[in-house]
């Protein structure tokens, strides 16, 4: 089983100016035969497109219900699936726009995609944001942002050629923690210069969901964390971050 924390916070610059948290994520424990099954999903909208707040959330949402009703185990999945299930969401988002009466464009975000098994695991995802697990001691960043730490220009699932940009990476072995964050929390999380994961930002919010016996009982402090003064002076963007860690349990 999972402890999983999942926050989203809005950025201090939307808050000036009165726009909506255009990040979302969720996750879902799922039965795969003798397993269980962690799918998570993180998005981020667009900030120069209207309705990217609701794109954000029917990306998630929608990716997770797809994913979901496949009933496949991780080692069972290939890269052309998860593309395929990508452009479904895209097709949704048609349907979506029809019903907000825009366009398809002003429901940009990026989209990560992260689908954890016992011994197997995939991680991808399209723009930037990224990945980290933590397997065998080590911390290992699995996906890398798909531009520079300074750049402000990203590829979203509705951009052109979106589907063929897309990361994905297969993971053999337990993993016993993980992180998918949006490019709100990039510049702390990671280490550019090295292409590292940021060991002292990461290792205590593991050991705090690991230690713990009521994971919702930290949604509040890591958003109270992510909202603070210390985060915010070092980045205005909106901010998400799921951190899950495995339960040392028979059934796991």
């Amino acid at each position: 089983m999972w402890k999983v924390v999942p926050v989203s916070v809005i950025g201090t610059s939307h808050e000036k100016t009165d726009i909506p948290c255009q990040d979302c994520c969720d996750f879902l424990r799922v039965i795969s035969g003798e397993e269980t099954v962690l799918l998570v999903a993180l998005a981020d909208g667009a900030g120069s497109a209207a309705l990217s707040h609701i794109g954000s959330f029917e990306a998630v949402h929608h990716l997770l219900s797809i994913a979901s009703q496949a009933n496949l185990a991780p080692s069972e999945i290939s890269k052309e699936q998860i593309r395929e299930w990508m452009g479904k969401v895209l097709q949704h988002f048609a349907t979506v726009a029809e019903r907000e009466k825009t366009t398809v464009a002003q429901l940009a975000c990026t989209l990560l995609f992260g689908i954890v098994g016992k011994s197997d695991a995939i991680f991808c995802q399209i723009g930037d944001g990224a990945w980290v697990v933590e397997k065998d001691g080590d911390l290992i960043p699995i996906t890398w942002p798909q531009n520079g730490e300074f750049a402000n220009i990203t590829t979203f699932i509705t951009s052109d050629g979106a589907l063929d940009t897309m990361q994905f990476e297969r993971l053999t072995g337990t993993v016993a923690a993980l992180a998918g964050f949006t490019d709100g929390l990039q510049a702390l999380a990671l280490s550019f210069s090295t292409r590292t994961a940021h060991a002292p930002f990461f290792k205590p919010m593991f050991a705090s969901v690991q230690n713990c016996k009521d994971e919702t009982s930290l949604i509040a402090p890591l958003q109270a964390f992510l909202a603070s003064e210390d985060i915010t002076n070092r980045t205005d963007d909106d901010k998400t971050l799921v951190l899950a860690c495995r339960c040392n349990t028979e059934s796991d």
